[in-house]
């Protein structure tokens, strides 16, 4: 009994001598990317610094010259900056090149539809949906490119695959609020708000009505997530978001 016993003994010492070896050759932790450029660049950029994210993406870009991620997040930035020519034309370098894919495309459509430039909006959003058809916030971003474009119609279409009360995306209540103002029906449009702030709360309800408020309402690029505890009213007007020529 005791031999058994010391040879149990034996085994797990070897069994934890082997581990502790193991350990040492495991690899180094990963390098905290904190403070990296890019890190910093998609800080910024979150929060509505969009001047410092232009800063920090640019010495991110010299770091990685040839990093994706690095590209589309600097197009991102430009399109908060105004720079729409430049934005477009880094996205549509990528996507000539096949490097891009979806995540440049989303970022095109969604650089038109800041831009008011709805059927090239609509155009490149489509693309999309034929990549990820279930995806709640493509659905949003186009119904608002085809409200825009006075499609009223297919924007319903889309609306109808929306789901209230849907744990993670508010898309169903802007999509909702959305067709309401287009259709002169503003009186509803802060009940669907004020929903979405219920549900969902104050940050995610901010992100959202960003993009509302710049199709929608007026130019808003003050306006983020952190710089106000209350989104302001949106019954102001009650047509159609004016199209680009």
């Amino acid at each position: 009994m005791n031999g058994k016993v010391h040879l149990w003994s034996a085994l797990l010492l070897l069994g934890c001598v082997t581990a502790l070896l193991a350990e040492d050759q495991l690899p180094p932790p990963p390098v905290d990317t904190n403070t990296s450029p890019y890190h910093l660049a998609l800080l910024a950029y979150k929060g509505g610094r969009y001047d410092d994210a232009l800063k920090a993406i640019n010495e991110a870009e010299k770091a990685a010259p040839d990093d994706l991620s690095t590209k589309i997040l600097k197009a991102r930035i430009l399109t908060e900056e105004h720079d729409f020519a430049a934005g477009e034309g880094l996205l549509q370098k990528l996507i000539a090149s096949h490097d891009g894919g979806y995540d440049a495309q989303i970022a095109l459509g969604d650089l038109y539809l800041r831009q008011h430039n709805f059927p090239g909006a609509v155009k490149i959003y489509d693309l999309c949906v034929a990549q990820k058809p279930n995806n709640p916030d493509l659905f949003l971003n186009l119904i608002y490119a085809l409200i825009g474009t006075g499609d009223y119609v297919t924007a319903g279409k889309y609306f109808s695959q929306l789901k209230p009360f849907d744990p993670d995306y508010p898309c169903y209540y802007f999509a909702k609020a959305a067709l309401a103002q287009s259709s002169g029906n503003a009186s509803e449009i802060d009940e669907d708000l004020e929903t979405v702030r219920t549900i969902y709360g104050i940050t995610t309800a901010n992100r959202y009505l960003r993009t509302y408020l710049q199709v929608f309402v007026a130019d808003v690029k003050s306006f983020t997530p952190a710089s106000r505890a209350e989104p302001p009213s949106t019954n102001a007007p009650t047509t159609a978001p004016e199209k680009n020529p």
